[in-house]
């Protein structure tokens, strides 16, 4: 296939097949052979084939189009013409065409058979000194392949070496290391090998490793990049040879020992720039915006150095449409060959799937590990949690806990604060997971400790507000509702820390028990929080049904909010007991959010009072000493003992 080889400037060691089709060359970024090189023109030449022939146009450049060094405004392309456009040197490769200037003695080729020992002439006339000439040739050539075929049988061992290495090594850069090694082995005119790899949270290159032959170990010495080299294998993912010993785009990376997509060491940003020896940071893109007045701009925060004399190449580390980084290979004796570039660009996918399969590994490994620690914080959240409701002779209790993930925010409990005074908690963790997990663990260890203390919801949730407020967990807080049955007087205390309304079902009609003064910021937002309560008197038959958010802001598929207003005609249609309530309660959820998602805990906590005198089965409390009174209270928290009524019906504050 014909082919134009860049040999000198930005795109040196790139080559472009042709096909069917116009070719403009050009420094705009829509053109065919994009050139960044402000002395090329936007649309420069036009390279088509017509006629079989291959032709080349000057598109009225300023500084013109020479082929073979006369400036041309259209010709007809041979192989091996050389097209000059400002400093791009350009070799014309036309397989299928003769050659321009070849004599018809050259037009014979001689056919070497390696697998016959005797060597077959192409023309049987042939005079003497014509055979002796071609004897010759035949001979170089038969060295040449013998050459050849050593030089193949040591680069396939060194790529089997390489692939057990990929296949052995667990940690990447190991695999670097030993890639390396194997690299400098493979090619042996290269003077040292380096890897760069790209940073899986900041997208930068990090320079990881670099071996030489005048040192011992990996990491000796700088790694000296040429920016054209990073520019194309960053952005055009492919392998590139430099032989430009211009020293235009070099950049120094010192090597840092760093693990593979982890932080430090020198870098250079994954759109195609090292950093600078100075640690000057990122260096722009070699893109059209970066270049500047001429292709040594691409290092303008960085400083420019000339780089070693020789041939250089570079190939990039990817997989599964994932770029990983850039395997560079530097010699300053001789020059390698396209040859060479495809070896290395082979060598190069190998290393790609091998640090992919290292890192999806390392992704399972840590999803399982984060599964399991999920695992066990769940279970410990749950052994938090009450194992069943208390069993109390005259009240029915029934409830449903369900995160939305593994562990959640939601919280429930029942605390008893003497043998007649039966604490009921519902509350809700602001965020989800391990967080609010640990949040609701210390705020349900302080409610239980403290509640032998402050008797009273008021005082307890006080107490426990500065509490939760040394923590110290900033824009942690929680909401919750705290009640207090009195058994013997059917009586409820309640404060509401900014938690969802409970309602009260009664001879079929739901009550929202809302009281001004019983309601109070959440627990850990405010310093010093003024906390009331406020008083309902319950009856044989009464329901009480207390539900954290994640059912009233369950959603349908058009967003639309499950609502207190359907949750309280859900309570009052539904029959049977607590147990019986409860399920309707979730039946009703689960059809207006149909397909959709939970998004939100979901918690509901129901008392139902019998026409029994209500009474604990056991005398045993644990942290209540027997016998022990509670102190007085007047309802309010406010120790005057006038309950201030409200209006609505059986509640006082």
């Amino acid at each position: 296939m014909a082919s134009l080889v860049f040999q000198a400037g930005p795109n040196a060691g790139r080559r472009y097949k042709l096909g069917e089709g116009d070719y403009i060359i050009g420094r705009r970024s829509d053109c065919q052979i994009f050139v960044p090189d402000m002395r090329v023109s936007r649309q420069h030449a036009r390279i088509r084939r017509e006629n079989q022939q291959w032709s080349i146009e000057d598109l009225g450049s300023n500084n013109g189009t020479y082929v073979n060094g006369q400036r041309v405004q259209s010709g007809v392309l041979h192989d091996q013409d050389e097209i000059i456009i400002a400093n791009n040197k350009i070799r014309v490769e036309l397989p299928d065409a003769q050659p321009k200037g070849r004599s018809e003695f050259d037009a014979h080729v001689t056919v070497v058979d390696l697998q016959s020992p005797s060597l077959v002439l192409s023309s049987e006339d042939a005079s003497d000194s014509q055979r002796f000439w071609h004897s010759s040739a035949v001979l170089a050539g038969v060295q040449d392949s013998l050459r050849e075929q050593r030089l193949l049988e040591r680069k396939l061992s060194a790529i089997s070496s390489i692939l057990e290495i990929a296949a052995q090594a667990h940690d990447p850069n190991q695999l670097l290391d030993a890639l390396c090694v194997a690299l400098l082995e493979l090619f042996p005119s290269a003077d040292s090998v380096g890897v760069l790899v790209e940073d899986e949270r900041t997208k930068e290159l990090k320079a990881i490793t670099h071996r030489s032959r005048r040192s011992n170990g990996p990491g000796a010495s700088d790694i000296r990049v040429p920016g054209t080299i990073i520019q194309h294998v960053v952005q055009d993912r492919r392998g590139i040879l430099l032989n430009d010993g211009s020293g235009a785009g070099v950049i120094p990376v010192p090597v840092k020992r760093s693990s593979v997509g982890a932080g430090g060491g020198a870098s250079a940003s994954s759109s195609g720039a090292a950093s600078s020896a100075a640690g000057s940071g990122p260096v722009p893109a070699a893109g059209p915006a970066a270049m500047g007045d001429g292709p040594t701009a691409i290092v303008k925060t960085a400083s420019v150095i000339d780089p070693p004399s020789g041939s250089r190449m570079g190939a990039p580390i990817q997989a599964h449409q994932n770029h990983y980084g850039v395997i560079y290979v530097e010699s300053g004796s001789r020059v390698f060959r396209q040859e060479d570039v495809d070896l290395l660009t082979s060598v190069a996918a190998q290393a790609g799937l091998a640090i992919h399969a290292t890192r999806m590994q390392h992704q399972v490994l840590l999803k399982q590990r984060l599964e399991r620690d999920l695992r066990v914080a769940r279970q410990i959240q749950r052994s938090l949690l009450p194992a069943k409701p208390p069993d109390v002779v005259g009240l029915e209790f029934a409830v449903h806990y369900e995160p939305a993930y593994e562990i959640g925010g939601d919280f429930y409990d029942f605390i008893w604060h003497d043998k007649s005074h039966l604490a009921i908690v519902i509350g809700d963790v602001a965020g989800k997971a391990i967080s609010a997990a640990l949040y609701m663990a210390r705020l349900t260890s302080e409610l239980r400790s403290r509640a032998g203390i402050a008797r009273t919801p008021a005082r307890l949730l006080r107490r426990v507000n500065q509490e939760m407020l040394q923590l110290g967990d900033e824009g942690m807080f929680a909401t919750l509702t705290y009640a207090i049955y009195d058994l013997n007087s059917r009586t409820l205390v309640f404060t509401n820390a900014g938690h969802v309304v409970p309602l009260l079902r009664r001879e079929g009609r739901v009550y929202p028990l809302h009281a001004e003064r019983a309601h109070v910021a959440p627990i850990g937002v405010m310093p010093q929080m003024e906390v009331g309560e406020a008083r309902v008197q319950l009856h044989s038959g009464d329901l009480l049904v207390l539900t954290t958010d994640g059912i009233h802001e369950a959603r349908d598929a058009q967003g639309n909010e499950y609502g207190i207003k359907r949750l309280s005609r859900r309570i009052r249609s539904a029959r049977g007991g607590p147990d019986d309530v409860v399920k309707a309660i979730l039946q009703d959820v689960d059809s207006h959010v149909a397909s959709g998602s939970q998004g939100d805990d979901i918690t509901i906590v129901t008392m139902g009072v019998g026409a029994k005198r209500a009474r604990r089965r056991t005398d045993t409390i644990p942290g209540v000493a027997p016998g022990e009174p509670l102190p007085p209270e007047d309802g309010d928290g406010d120790g005057d003992g006038e309950p201030e009524g409200n209006g609505e019906p059986g509640i006082t504050d």
